[in-house]
């Protein structure tokens, strides 16, 4: 199934992908957007995936699930690196009770992180 609600961008190697849903909560949308990001992976070897999460309020544990699998195929099959970004007050605590915040880079704004990305390239 597409993933509708998920747009790309492209800058050289940096990928921001930004999704536009309020909610990933059902089983069929948290799906549909990790077979997107996975491919985007699978695509772009050494990618600098940009995750944009500012318009989500509520995701599950399964998102956060899928989440760490995209963040594993980025760094071990990609040799990438991705961060997160735009993640909403109300739902940071997910990241740090899974301790996820320790182990994915979060920032509060994709463009500071694309910035920093080009400085830095891989």
């Amino acid at each position: 199934m597409p993933c509708d609600f998920l747009t790309v961008e492209r800058y050289d190697k940096i990928v921001l992908a930004k999704v536009t849903k309020d909610r990933l909560l059902d089983p069929i949308s948290i799906n549909a957007l990790a077979d997107e990001l996975n491919s985007l992976v699978d695509k772009h070897m050494h990618i600098s995936l940009i995750l944009e999460l500012s318009e989500v309020s509520f995701l599950s544990s399964a998102m956060l699930g899928k989440l760490v699998a995209v963040y594993k195929n980025v760094i071990k099959l990609s040799k990438g690196r991705m961060a997160i970004t735009g993640v909403k007050p109300a739902i940071m605590p997910l990241f740090k009770i899974t301790q996820l915040d320790k182990m994915m880079q979060f920032a509060p704004d994709a463009q500071e992180v694309i910035l920093l990305y080009r400085r830095k390239p891989l």
